[in-house]
């Protein structure tokens, strides 16, 4: 059951959305990645939500993690504080079901089937787009749930932040961009540390820290045949935290690598548009402890990536383009049977705009080294009913590949998983007026082949397709601007439940809120948050099950001028102890204190 609080916190703040003024342009987010091409949010035939820099900022949130709970349909499981081991997932789908893309690149680990997003910085960030529902017949594999798709620093001067807070917490980051010419050159560069608290309490007594280094130098020429781009991203991050073997207590230490090289080149015309981007990626893991050696897990990944799309007539566009990537584990300490396979693909699709209907179909086929051929789909179809009121339908199917892991980890591996498979309907509402936006949708999903941890005949348990999934939902997000007032509301439902024993999946809670309000005065601004997490199994034999919990923060900000501002945030006001994992500490009351210098050179 909701909390009373958190529940008056809402009635309260409906009032005022009442009194929407439409007379006032659209709040315009554009979205790049949902359909390939750049598009308003509000005429995209999914849900889409974009997050840019000016929200990533005024949030003051610690971590990227943090961030993505506030988004209708994510939620998040986390051992520990910052940097610790986090799950990111959206509509109730596993943590592999969600391709993460940085600067349009696939990125993750090839050996766990996911991308860890504890270590990426908030200060790398310029836009964040979160997808929800299967993008395989764009993206391909492990886009079964969704797609997070994150858009590197782009400032358009130079800007300098320091940041300190509790549990001696540290951050300083600068990003800059100079012109010369045609020429545009990009870099950012930051330092994070924070001595953290006790992960694991009644194990070994420490503080379970984290530190990061990151940078990135990125370069843009705009000619006659294109503009022409390069970045390169580098990422250290030293995490510790507690965990308590079998034969006593000890501490672990993770250190992370991530280096991320990328070209493109984009041209547009009056009425095509192309696109190219050559990439490699490459991901190392570094694990050890007081009674362990330290194991590197090592993923390269080279990536072609080619779109060409063309206005046929004025009420039909076409794209098509295809994907190329190897994925390469040799590196690794632990030895895979099979440590490369390559993924080869071609996609295409057209779109329909004709008075109030609209209409998209997509379809890509995918032919991988390992498991052969794999075809997905996407169809949706959307009806303006006004200017402002959008309903629209859709269906999809996707699939998502074993992971090395999975397949050839020694003594574990079960070299004959298939891929797990996914089809998906939606019906969805979007309603933009003016400073008043509103978007909801029901949705059911079902899961095949989910692989899950199964005992063979001979007693060993290793990954098995064993799983059977039916998911239901529903989301409700709303955004109002009134005058200095600003309000915004998330809630979701899901329904996720394994079908053969028709008990839900763990670590997915059924109903999620999210409230902030916000109010801006002169050169203050100050906003007041509630997150809402009902109970939900954790599939731990001595704490099966763990409570719902609200949490409550508070924050402001002050401009001295249009080049300084001050900032501090209160998280956890109430000093609230609640769980993500059985047996991991979560954070406390927190605080933290920013200073944000544009000097304007």
């Amino acid at each position: 059951m909701f909390k009373k609080s958190l529940l008056a916190t809402v009635v309260v703040g409906l009032p005022a959305f009442v009194y929407a003024d439409s007379s006032d342009d659209p709040l315009e987010h554009i979205s790049v990645y949902a359909t390939r091409q750049a598009q308003p949010v509000h005429q995209i035939l999914s849900s889409v939500t974009v997050i840019d820099r000016e929200q990533i900022e005024q949030a003051q949130l610690s971590d990227l993690p943090a961030l993505l709970r506030q988004v209708a349909g994510v939620q998040i499981s986390r051992s520990g504080g910052k940097g610790q081991t986090n799950t990111v997932f959206i509509r109730g789908g596993a943590a592999g079901h969600t391709l993460v893309m940085i600067d349009g690149v696939r990125a993750g680990s090839a050996t766990l089937g996911y991308a860890s997003l504890a270590e990426l910085s908030l200060q790398q960030i310029e836009q964040i787009e979160v997808i929800k529902g299967p993008k395989a017949a764009l993206y391909g594999s492990d886009a079964l749930a969704g797609v997070i798709a994150i858009t590197t620093r782009k400032s358009d001067n130079t800007s300098v932040q320091l940041k300190t807070g509790r549990y001696q917490s540290h951050e300083a980051d600068i990003a800059s961009t100079k012109e010369f010419g045609a020429f545009k050159v990009r870099g950012n560069l930051g330092w994070s540390d924070t001595q953290g608290f006790d992960v694991r309490p009644g194990t070994q007594a420490d503080k379970d820290g984290f530190e990061q280094r990151y940078g990135k130098l990125g370069a843009e020429y705009n000619s006659a045949f294109g503009v022409w781009s390069a970045d390169h991203n580098v990422l250290k991050s030293t995490g510790q935290y507690d965990f308590d073997p079998a034969w006593g207590p000890g501490a672990d230490q993770v250190e992370t690598k991530t280096n991320q090289s990328r070209l493109g080149w984009a041209l547009d015309g009056e009425k095509s548009s192309q696109k190219l981007n050559l990439s490699t990626n490459k991901t190392e893991d570094l694990n050890w402890g007081d009674d362990s050696a330290a194991t590197l897990f090592e993923t390269k990944r080279h990536e072609l990536d080619y779109q060409y799309s063309r206005q046929l007539t004025s009420e039909f566009t076409a794209l098509t383009g295809v994907n190329w990537y190897q994925e390469d584990v040799s590196g690794s300490d632990l030895g895979y049977d099979v440590d490369s396979r390559v993924n080869k693909a071609v996609f295409a699709g057209v779109g329909y705009k004709s008075g109030a209907w609209l209409a998209d179909l997509t379809g890509r086929h995918d032919k991988q080294s390992q498991y052969g051929h794999y075809n997905t789909y996407e169809l949706g179809l959307g009806y303006q009913v006004t200017k402002e009121l959008l309903i629209r339908a859709s269906r999809s199917s996707a699939f998502k590949a074993p992971s090395f892991n999975d397949l050839y980890y020694p003594f574990s591996g079960n070299n004959q998983l298939t891929p797990e498979t996914a089809t998906s309907d939606e019906l969805g509402l979007k309603y933009n007026a003016g400073e008043l936006q509103i978007e909801s949708s029901i949705y059911q999903q079902s899961v095949s082949n989910l692989i899950q941890w199964a005992p063979m005949a001979d007693g060993n348990w290793v990954p098995q397709n064993v799983g059977e999934a039916k998911i239901k939902g529903a989301e409700f997000s709303l955004s109002h601007s009134w005058q200095q007032l600003q309000q915004q509301l998330a809630y979701s439902y899901t329904d996720a439940k394994d079908q053969a024993t028709d008990t839900p999946l763990i670590k997915r809670s059924r109903h999620t809120v999210h409230w902030q309000g916000a109010y801006q005065w002169q050169d203050w601004r100050v906003f007041a948050t509630s997150d809402y997490q009902s109970d939900f199994r954790t599939g731990d034999f001595m704490t099966p099950q763990l409570g719902g919990y609200t949490l409550w923060g508070a924050g402001l900000s002050y401009d001295f001028s249009p080049q300084l501002q001050i900032s501090a945030k209160a998280d956890n006001l109430t000093n609230k102890d609640y769980l993500y994992v059985p047996g991991y500490a979560a954070a406390g009351a927190e605080w933290s204190l920013r200073l944000n210098w544009t000097p304007g050179f």
